[in-house]
């Protein structure tokens, strides 16, 4: 109990705007992804991080990816991007090699491929929707930059 309590209160006694900072960008990020992955669900019947995992490979050269750069690519954990392989693998949209028992490679198939042509339009009209259209240049700059060095692997802050 008195973990929590501490951890609660280290929360409560940080500035009001480092917890709006954290809030506000948890919160939009995760509302604008799940928009996106909505939509996609609904018509394409397939999800957003269905879709990432097939830009990262169909990006990567020879359209395909070792499985651990593929979960660095799309953030997940070794034994979900397994969980998102295997429902890819199963609508044909990807294909695994076993290179040996550790080292397994994933490519994009022409199935997967015709999916992302398919989901561009939307993703493109969602994102524009629900991203570009309510920040400014100057802004999608600015978040850029933000978040490549939230992105940067942790060095000592010299400033």
């Amino acid at each position: 109990m008195a973990v929590r309590q501490s951890a609660r209160t280290a929360w409560l006694n940080r500035p009001a705007a480092d917890r709006e900072a954290w809030n506000a960008f948890r919160k939009a990020a995760g509302s604008v992804i799940a928009e996106v992955d909505a939509a996609l669900q609904q018509h394409l019947k397939v999800g957003y991080t269905d879709i990432d995992a097939l830009l990262q490979l169909s990006a990567a050269d020879q359209q395909c990816l070792r499985m651990a750069p593929l979960a660095r690519a799309v953030s997940r954990s070794p034994s979900a991007l397994t969980r998102l392989v295997d429902r890819l693998e199963e609508r044909s949209l990807v294909e695994r090699r076993r290179n040996s028992p550790t080292d397994v490679t994933v490519e994009v198939t022409p199935h997967g491929l015709a999916l992302l042509d398919e989901a561009a339009p939307l993703i493109l009209s969602e994102v524009e929707q629900r991203f570009w259209s309510r920040l400014t240049l100057a802004e999608r700059d600015t978040l850029s930059t933000i978040c490549r060095k939230l992105l940067e692997p942790d060095s000592p802050n010299c400033e």
